[in-house]
């Protein structure tokens, strides 16, 4: 099994969606969390007037990580 990139995954959802989507969408971040949260993953979009999301995606897959951003903008 192949492991997945999902820093570099993220960051190039973000590059489309700031290009294509209707949401004004400044930057959008993965980050896996240091140690002392747990193994907690999250993905935080910001945008452009200042609101921002944080989505909790511990142990998604990429498309899980692309289908809960995906429920976060609906």
């Amino acid at each position: 099994m192949m492991s997945e990139n999902k820093r570099a995954f993220v960051s190039t959802l973000e590059t489309a969606l700031v290009l294509y989507s209707r949401e004004m969408i400044s930057k959008m971040e993965y980050d896996p969390h240091n140690e002392a949260w747990s193994g907690l993953e999250t993905v935080e979009i910001r945008f452009a007037g200042g609101h921002r999301k944080v989505i909790n995606v511990t142990g998604d897959s990429c498309i899980a990580i692309m289908h809960d951003i995906w429920e976060a903008l609906s």
